[in-house]
């Protein structure tokens, strides 16, 4: 199902970054966490970067991180697809060496693989926020750009049938699960700290209208057929839209102030 009105608005464009923000973020250390939708976004930076020569960042698959290696936008898998703390732990390991006291940026990204029906989104968010804020701690100049959960594109006809009939949990109760955890990352640091949010990216239409299913009188959004072709995955069209949005909120973000910078403990 589809809610909201078309609202007719754009996302932002490449363009609306200037040659001066471009060249501040490719001085930034950046390090990125994920697995699979994560490396579908990576190979929308790379599509992008091709077409976009004024966009000098390099980017590098590597976990081998050290605060005295030259700026790049470096990413790499973590942890293991349904052990999110595995993930959080090892994003916290490969930062802690690689961010030295110019601070740098850093993210993670759990996978729609990583909850299921009966996750605890509060507990799992509950994990996050406390080993972002220790991470913080220890990186005072860290600026950590929390992502929301992908989602997933709900079963066709057939699809449901087949899970009915064994008994198996249905996508919108997994995809409940990450609506629950998406609120309650974006109650905690929307207006305060730097989101990305991956979640409404996948649900919205390139007319502002919103993809969601119904579970009893809930509404819960999920990834619309436009944007993948497997349902889970983002599709050629996605990962450059979402790739877009992610470059763009990186070249906004400021960086620290040579005070703050200098406080940092190192790593």
């Amino acid at each position: 199902m589809v809610e909201g009105t078309a609202t007719g608005e754009h996302l932002p464009s490449l363009s609306a970054i200037s040659e001066a923000q471009w060249a501040s973020l490719a001085r930034r250390r950046i390090f990125f966490g994920h697995q699979s939708v994560g490396y579908n976004i990576m190979d929308g930076v790379a599509d992008l970067l091709a077409a976009n020569p004024q966009i000098r960042l390099t980017v590098t698959e590597s976990r081998e991180l050290d605060s005295s290696q030259a700026p790049a936008f470096r990413h790499a898998s973590i942890g293991r697809n349904s052990y999110p703390l595995e993930k959080l732990e090892d994003f916290a390991a490969v930062s802690h060496r690689g961010f030295g006291a110019d601070g740098g940026i850093g993210m993670v990204k759990l996978c729609f693989e990583d909850v299921g029906p009966d996750t605890d989104a509060g507990a799992l968010f509950g994990e996050y926020r406390k080993r972002m804020a220790e991470l913080r701690a220890l990186h005072p100049g860290l600026t950590i750009v929390h992502f929301t959960m992908p989602l997933k594109e709900p079963e066709n006809w057939k699809g449901y049938v087949r899970k009915k009939l064994r008994g198996e949990p249905l996508e919108v109760e997994s995809n409940a699960v990450r609506n629950r955890y998406n609120a309650l990352l974006r109650q905690a640091y929307e207006g305060t700290e730097p989101i990305f949010d991956v979640a409404r990216l996948e649900s919205t239409l390139p007319d502002g209208r919103r993809t969601f299913s119904r579970r009893g009188a809930d509404t819960v959004y999920v990834l619309a057929p436009l944007h993948t072709d497997d349902g889970g995955h983002l599709n050629a069209a996605a990962r450059r839209m979402v790739a877009e949005q992610l470059l763009i909120l990186l070249a906004r973000l400021e960086a620290p102030a040579p005070a703050a910078a200098a406080s940092s403990s190192g790593g």
